[in-house]
């Protein structure tokens, strides 16, 4: 399913500014811009519908010009480039970026009720791996809420929503370990994804390219795929 022009309009404006590129930059015909990082310390690949944006230091930016922007989509050779900058990189995955267009049709939730208390969200993520909540980015996120078990008064996971140039809302969703493959990844998601409506904002769905489980997720609320990104952090 594609994405309408106005919200294709809104997703690039919004990259756009988070970017520092014109407002018009990604959108048109395609093309390929260079944005040199203020603190150096990650270089970051960007494809948006036919638009495509890398994020780096200024070495990294020159040994990028040797290669065609379908190139750097691959996550090994932006490894490769950066490596030759500095010899401490690691890639945070490729991932895919979807977005959705029309609120969720959401069920009664199978295992639980959802809650907006912050205890019931801290002990989700007290009760997941730390990678997992970092990658979630619930944590920091200022809007959050959690399932919980309304007979047992366990927590199953958790939701969070950051908002992003003003326009979008960028979604995070953490299911305890112990309580997966049950739905509750999904029902948080659309829960989270209703929320983001209401505040008149066009959810962001980040799922890592290896992450069957999120993919099925974004699928399944109805969101488009738009891009995709890679970065890599240097240590």
């Amino acid at each position: 399913m594609s994405l309408a022009d106005h919200t294709r309009s809104i997703i690039a404006l919004s990259w756009s500014r988070m970017l520092g590129l014109e407002d018009e930059a990604l959108l048109g015909e395609g093309s390929h811009h260079e944005v040199v990082t203020s603190d150096g310390s990650s270089a970051t690949f960007l494809q948006l519908f036919d638009h495509t944006v890398l994020s780096a230091p200024t070495e990294v930016l020159r040994q990028a010009r040797r290669l065609a922007p379908g190139e750097l989509a691959e996550e090994r050779r932006l490894l490769e480039i950066c490596h030759r900058h500095a010899v401490g990189t690691r890639s945070l995955g490729a991932a895919r970026l979807l977005y959705a267009e029309e609120p969720p049709a959401l069920d009664a939730a199978q295992r639980g009720a959802v809650s907006f208390d912050p205890r019931h969200v801290g002990a989700a993520l007290a009760a997941s791996p730390a990678d997992d909540v970092l990658a979630s980015g619930i944590a920091e996120a200022p809007w959050t809420a959690a399932l919980v078990d309304e007979d047992t008064g366990t927590v199953l996971g958790a939701a969070g929503r950051e908002l992003w140039a003003g326009m979008l809302g960028h979604l995070g969703v953490l299911t305890v370990p112990q309580q997966r493959r049950g739905g509750v990844g999904l029902h948080l998601a659309a829960v989270a994804a209703e929320e983001a409506f209401t505040e008149g904002l066009i959810p962001q769905w980040r799922a890592r390219t290896e992450s069957l489980g999120s993919l099925r997720i974004a699928a399944a609320l109805g969101f488009s795929p738009a891009g995709a990104q890679i970065t890599v952090v240097f240590d």
